[in-house]
């Protein structure tokens, strides 16, 4: 395996936070310039890969992204197709004993009155405020440093944010970038984690970019920050692996490359 580039980076402005929704004007213009600046990296001869988050958001900043990647190019040689990835998806929800993207619980919870369960419970605590607090990054500051029920901790995002780091590096080439269009909450965590501190929210399609060897070495980037690690080699005991490796994946996804 040669070394790669991973390049993270949050959505772009999405409608709303009220379901699975998709982006503004803004928020499609903000891929399209980050995707064109984006092809200024690409190097005769590099291979482009591009997994996605599976919501609205992350898709149509894919879908922006690529499109104007392969305009600025004026080729689409070296530029893989998108593809739905499970280890950079959304923060996860326990809905009803099973995993769950954040936007399915928050659609429920808004159409639920009267006594509460305790899982809307929890989710009011997070978020109190659908509109204005989520618009403004507050639930995810919460979330990192407010252990809950229902909400996947931030360590497990992070766990699984390097496994798709790793994962999307399999094979790689001479010369591989990796787009990966996710969501501010996995971002977060994973850069806590990797430096021992909170540095704030990621703006939209602000980017974490981590460099691979292949030794397993790993440089992470976010801002000033320069982090060196290494792709952690295997799970803490206290996550559910069977969980872990399976969830998002009961049809199959993947490259086609």
């Amino acid at each position: 395996m040669h070394g790669y580039e991973v390049v993270l980076l949050r959505h772009g402005e999405t409608v709303g936070y009220d379901g699975d929704l998709g982006l503004t004007p803004r928020g499609e213009e903000q891929a399209r310039e980050r995707g064109a600046a984006l092809a200024k990296e690409v190097r005769p001869g590099t291979e482009v890969r591009m997994p996605h988050a599976r919501t609205a958001r992350a898709i149509a900043t894919g879908v922006a992204l690529r499109a104007s990647l392969v305009a600025t190019l004026g080729h689409d040689d070296g530029v893989g197709p998108l593809y739905p990835e499970p280890w950079f998806d959304n923060l996860r929800f326990a809905l009803h004993g099973r995993g769950a993207d954040t936007s399915d619980a928050v659609t429920e919870r808004l159409g639920m009155t009267g006594d509460l369960p305790d899982w809307a419970r929890e989710y009011d605590r997070f978020d109190s405020d659908y509109r204005s607090v989520a618009a403004a990054g507050g639930p995810i500051e919460y979330w990192l440093h407010h252990p809950t029920l229902y909400f996947e901790p931030p360590h497990v995002a992070a766990h699984r944010m390097w496994r798709g780091i790793a994962a999307v590096g399999a094979g790689a080439p001479d010369d591989l970038l990796v787009l990966v269009a996710t969501h501010s909450a996995p971002m977060r965590a994973f850069v806590a984690t990797a430096l021992g501190a909170d540095p704030g929210e990621p703006h939209n399609l602000e980017d974490i970019r981590v460099r691979v060897e292949p030794d397993g070495a790993a440089v992470v980037r976010f801002r000033e920050h320069v982090i060196p690690m290494s792709v952690p080699a295997h799970l803490p005991p206290w996550i559910d692996r069977a969980w872990f490796e399976s969830y998002g994946r009961e049809g199959g996804t993947g490259p086609s490359v």
